[in-house]
């Protein structure tokens, strides 16, 4: 997850927060025992659910990189959040076994593309997702040349 989506998801975390503001706050409820205000408070919860749900996605989404480096010969795999510690896989790049595009499809909308490299073990290893499935296979074509390069 980019930096601007956590902003943003963090952002949108406040809107809902408006709700309780309005139904519960600024109207100053002289009697808390009657059906109205139930209803506000019950509108209100959710709000505040939704609120802190996106704010959980913006703390807690997962973020991967994949760094292939001709020098050592290896590539690495890492995963942080930032509520979430940093892991770190490196492997030797005569470990990966095939590079493919992985698809998924979303319930509602496009599906997305990922690259997918398989190593050794069986263990795959996801790039992050796109929309566009050129961009994707594009970046598979450039590991393939990179590894091609490596054990010419």
């Amino acid at each position: 997850m980019l930096v601007g989506m956590r902003i943003l998801l963090a952002a949108l975390s406040l809107f809902p927060l408006a709700a309780p503001y309005e139904l519960l706050i600024k109207i100053e409820w002289k009697s808390f025992l009657n059906p109205y205000f139930f209803v506000a408070a019950g509108i209100s919860a959710g709000a505040m659910a939704l609120s802190v749900f996106l704010v959980f996605a913006a703390v807690a989404g997962m973020s991967s990189k994949i760094v292939f480096d001709r020098r050592t010969a290896t590539f690495s795999y890492s995963t942080e959040a930032p509520v979430v510690r940093r892991t770190s896989q490196v492997l030797p790049l005569s470990d990966v076994v095939r590079t493919e595009i992985g698809v998924r499809d979303e319930d509602e909308g496009a599906p997305t593309y990922r690259v997918r490299i398989t190593v050794k073990d069986g263990t795959v290893f996801e790039s992050g997702p796109s929309w566009s499935r050129d961009e994707v296979d594009r970046i598979r074509r450039r590991v393939d040349q990179f590894l091609a390069t490596v054990y010419a």
